[in-house]
C-alpha cells in the first residue's frame, strides 16, 4: 500500500507517465487498476466516464480473483458428500455380505465397514483444509476489494480537486 501511495504522490507531483509505469510493474490487482486509472487520467477522462471505467476494470479484477475462490468452495462442499457416498456404498457392501454369508464371520463385514470409514475420513481430510483455504482466500479477496474501492474513490476525488483548482 505504501508503494501505491508513492505512485499517487508521483502522479500528483506531475510525473504522470512515471507513475503509470511504476503502477504497471506491480502484480497485485490494485496495481493493475491503478495503472489503468492513471492511463485513463492521462487520456483526459474524468467524472462519471472515469468512474464507470474504473468500476468496470475493478470488477474484472475481482471476477478473476473470485473465480478461483468459488472453485475452492465447490470442492470443499462436494468432498464430504463424496465421503458420505463412499460410506453408503461400504455399508451396502456390508449388508450384501451379511445377506450372502450371514453374520457368523466378522471378517466379511469388516471389509465393507472399513471401506465406509475410509471414504468418510478421506472426504473430511479433503474438505477441512479446503474450507480453511477458502475462508482465507475469501477474506483476502474482501481486503483487496476494499483497497480497490478506496483507491478508485481517492483517485477520482484527487483528480476532481485538481480540476477545480
Amino acid at each position: 500500500e505504501a508503494r501505491r501511495e508513492a505512485i499517487l504522490a508521483s502522479y500528483e507531483s506531475g510525473d504522470a507517465a512515471g507513475a503509470r509505469t511504476s503502477a504497471s510493474q506491480g502484480n497485485a490487482p490494485a496495481d493493475r487498476v491503478l495503472a489503468f486509472a492513471l492511463g485513463a487520467l492521462e487520456k483526459g477522462r474524468s467524472g462519471p466516464a472515469l468512474m464507470t471505467e474504473l468500476m468496470r476494470r475493478g470488477n474484472e479484477e475481482l471476477n478473476t480473483m473470485t473465480r478461483h475462490i468459488r472453485l475452492l468452495e465447490l470442492i470443499a462442499m462436494i468432498s464430504p458428500l463424496l465421503g458420505l457416498l463412499g460410506t453408503v456404498i461400504g455399508m451396502i457392501n456390508t449388508f450384501q455380505a451379511i445377506t450372502l454369508f450371514g453374520t457368523g464371520d466378522p471378517q466379511i463385514m469388516a471389509s465393507g465397514i472399513s471401506e465406509a470409514l475410509v471414504t468418510t475420513v478421506l472426504g473430511l481430510i479433503a474438505a477441512i483444509p479446503l474450507l480453511l483455504l477458502h475462508s482465507f482466500a475469501a477474506g483476502a479477496s474482501k481486503r483487496v476489494t476494499q483497497i480497490l474501492e478506496e483507491q478508485a474513490a481517492g483517485i477520482i476525488a484527487e483528480h476532481a480537486q485538481g480540476g477545480r483548482g
